[in-house]
């Protein structure tokens, strides 16, 4: 039997669908796998649901644009610094949508938690950050949804370097969302209605400014060029914004009410792109030198021009693979995705605390 005890950090579209999963499978995961798996605490910014028995109501509440203190809550720290379960390990998922839980992510691995990510600030602030993380859970940290949501990005990176091989360069489109916003636009659809769009499917933030200001593309891209083995300060990668210059600082609903404002901008944006060429958000890595964040002019022949809807593609050159490169590619965007990729990560952790329960044995 292998038991794991949740402290989940966020109840957002990305935390509510890793819910819904985990209480819809746990059955079948318990009769065919013999993992039983159990919540302890839910969480918002207003702090920690205790238990389980709330946790369908706290998931309407959230869909709903409640709190969680609506239902009565306890702190966050206190839930972390506790001890788990008898017989069960605990994993911190941190699904929650913007940064600012270093610190509780280190309470729960300072107590012997395992940690799952979909959250990429833990991985993306500072070296020293990075640094500290690393050193307390080398073994114990799993984030594949940081960067690919449900692809096998971070586990085809972790193979290559396992096996002795060398990654010279890393190029890809690694936004869902923006992937999704281009090839719309391309199909004919303003940039306005092409960001509405993708509000409406879930595959942006509800804020699209979060997506929109390539932000998190970049965090992206400084969480693979650390696994290259490149220190990298988040100073260091310029990213280009697509949030048109003024809207930055304005409220949500005047932003989307100006931005089609800009459509014929953008428009004309696209239409300076080359003959036989694509307008793609692409990330460079090199294993020496800048990397780059922004729109790039593409050959449709290229592993990116062929990129439909919310696709993402993911470029790896390496010592073995240098004449012809490995591509990984696949729908990049969307909160079931996403919480597919930390669910694969929990189902791995249980097989893993197994392992590490009859090593100590």
């Amino acid at each position: 039997m292998r038991r794991l005890e949740i402290v989940q950090l966020g109840l957002g579209h990305v935390g509510r669908a890793v819910a819904q999963i985990v209480l819809e499978e746990r059955k079948r995961w318990l009769e065919r796998r013999g993992i039983e798996v159990r919540y302890r605490a839910v969480s918002d910014t207003s702090g920690a649901l205790v238990g389980e028995d709330l946790l369908p109501q706290a998931i309407r509440l959230k869909e709903e644009g409640g709190s969680l203190s609506e239902l009565g809550v306890e702190p966050l720290e206190d839930v972390l610094a506790s001890e788990p379960e008898p017989g069960f390990t605990r994993v911190v998922v941190d699904v929650a949508v913007h940064g600012g839980t270093f610190d509780l992510d280190l309470l729960g691995i300072r107590g012997g938690a395992y940690l799952v990510l979909s959250n990429k600030g833990p991985l993306s602030g500072s070296t020293a950050q990075y640094r500290q993380l690393m050193r307390m859970i080398p073994d114990r940290l799993w984030h594949e949804a940081t960067v690919g949501a449900g692809m096998p990005i971070i586990s085809t990176m972790g193979g290559l370097l396992e096996t002795g091989d060398e990654i010279l360069e890393i190029q890809a489109s690694p936004s869902g969302t923006l992937g999704f916003i281009m090839s719309a636009v391309e199909g004919g659809r303003s940039f306005s209605e092409a960001v509405r769009e993708a509000v409406a499917l879930h595959y942006a933030e509800p804020d699209p400014r979060d997506d929109l200001s390539g932000l998190d593309v970049a965090r992206k891209a400084i969480i693979l060029a650390r696994m290259m083995g490149r220190e990298i300060e988040p100073q260091e990668i310029p990213y280009e914004s697509l949030v048109p210059e003024g809207l930055e600082d304005v409220s949500l609903q005047e932003f989307m009410e100006r931005l089609p404002e800009h459509d014929e901008a953008f428009a004309s944006r696209l239409l300076a792109v080359e003959e036989y060429h694509m307008l793609r958000y692409l990330v460079r890595i090199p294993k020496e030198g800048p990397v780059t964040v922004g729109l790039q002019d593409t050959p449709v022949e290229s592993p990116f021009g062929p990129i439909s809807g919310p696709e993402n593609v993911f470029d790896f050159r390496t010592r073995r693979y240098s004449d012809v490169t490995l591509t990984v590619r696949g729908p990049g965007a969307g909160p079931e995705r996403t919480a597919s990729g930390v669910v694969w990560d929990l189902l791995d952790i249980a097989h893993k605390a197994v392992e590490d329960d009859g090593r100590d044995g």
